[in-house]
């Protein structure tokens, strides 16, 4: 797991506990289960009662050159490609040339390897616990996006100009937004809107 500096989690707009900024650039790189790349953690949610188990994590991964990912059974992971960079992965034998923003789902004990990888590729990634749902939207354009976590788990910044109660965001910054409702604004932006979906148990 990654060490965060005071800066990451900044202050929100109206109330440290109803919304945060994540400035992805102040976390610290840490290497990869296998040792083969470097990641850094955006969040991770602990599973209630249970800490040492983990609901959903959200991380940046640098890669750099062919090789097998980690493995992480009893979870499902879903991988977007964050840089212009081509980046070619092998899922249980099959090929994916992942272009700019396109994106792969698998799973966590599914047999992954960079195939090819056109100098410094990044990867935003979502893990999240077997029986949770967990997806990628892309957001682009001019807007004012309302956030809240109604709809959202997180937001990244993917380029553009993005901006959130005066303050601009730069690029892989992340937003956990809380129960209050603000806006984001996007100019000749792309953002990815991170949702994590729990069942509801029966009544």
């Amino acid at each position: 797991m990654s060490t965060r500096k005071p800066p990451s989690n900044e202050p929100a707009v109206d109330s440290a506990d109803a919304l945060r900024v994540i400035r992805t650039a102040t976390l610290e790189p840490q290497p990869w289960a296998n040792g083969r790349g470097r990641t850094r953690e955006i969040h991770c949610e602990p599973a209630t009662g249970t800490p040492e188990t983990i609901t959903w994590r959200l991380s940046l991964a640098d890669i750099e050159e062919p090789g097998p990912f980690s493995q992480f059974p009893g979870m499902e992971r879903h991988l977007l490609s964050a840089a212009p960079v081509p980046l070619q992965l092998s899922v249980d034998g099959v090929v994916h040339d992942l272009r700019h923003t396109q994106s792969v789902s698998f799973s966590g004990h599914s047999d992954v390897v960079t195939t090819a990888v056109d100098g410094r590729a990044q990867a935003l990634n979502l893990m999240v616990r077997s029986g949770i749902r967990g997806s990628f939207e892309l957001l682009r354009g001019d807007m004012q996006l309302p956030v809240s976590a109604e709809c959202t788990t997180a937001l990244v910044v993917i380029d553009g100009i993005v901006s959130l109660g005066g303050r601009q965001l730069m690029r892989f910054d992340a937003v956990l937004p809380g129960a209050g409702e603000t806006r984001l604004g996007l100019q000749s932006a792309t953002v990815v809107r991170v949702r994590v979906e729990t069942p509801v148990p029966d009544a």
